[in-house]
């Protein structure tokens, strides 16, 4: 009788730990904000940094204003002219589309790494492998203005690292809250987990 009664509290506490845990127990992961002091070495980034509106030139000729895109953006730089990179950011950026199929996906800023004459050829690439246009836009800026905008105004790059293969993510107060390598598949579903965190507090 004694075994039976030990048996049964020794299987009733950790399943009243778990009890306990499930109803008032929290389970919570915060995304922070990053730059609260600014962009270190960039004279014109505030404090708290916001990410400053710029114009770029898209697809059809067309311009957009990054203050009219009012969802999650994601930045980044196709590498066009290093062919395995180029496919190997495609297949991630389509992976990290394709997780929020049902919950709607971030939109895409993906500057070009040539000029603006081969926006056309890039956006049919990423209509082939399934990168929707309506989440995604190629953007070209001059070299001098694209070089600050990636430096000081999404620190997608810095003076240590010219290797442009990460994403930027930014939530729509234009506050960055996120810099992951686009080419290390832990690293996009980092984004694609804190993305959903930030999604599902909104």
């Amino acid at each position: 009788m004694k075994k039976l009664a030990f048996l049964i509290l020794t299987l009733a506490i950790p399943v009243s730990i778990f009890l306990f845990l499930k109803i008032f127990g929290t389970n919570t992961f915060e995304v922070p904000f990053l730059f609260e002091n600014g962009i270190p070495d960039c004279a014109n980034s505030i404090s708290p940094h916001h990410v400053p509106n710029a114009n770029f030139l898209v697809e059809h000729g067309g311009i957009i204003q990054l203050k009219e895109l009012h969802n999650y953006l994601v930045f980044g730089v196709l590498h066009t002219k290093e062919p395995k990179r180029f496919e190997e950011q495609l297949v991630e950026l389509v992976r990290i589309q394709d997780a929020f199929f049902e919950i709607g996906s971030p939109f895409f800023v993906l500057f070009t790494d040539g000029d603006s004459d081969n926006i056309s050829d890039l956006r049919s690439q990423c209509d082939a492998v399934g990168l929707d246009q309506k989440n995604s836009s190629i953007a070209y800026m001059e070299n001098q203005n694209l070089e600050s905008f990636l430096t000081c105004g999404i620190a997608l790059k810095n003076k240590e690292d010219n290797q442009l293969n990460n994403l930027v993510l930014v939530d729509p107060n234009k506050r960055i809250r996120g810099v992951y390598n686009g080419l290390d598949v832990e690293e996009t579903d980092q984004l694609i987990l804190e993305l959903k965190i930030l999604k599902k507090g909104k």
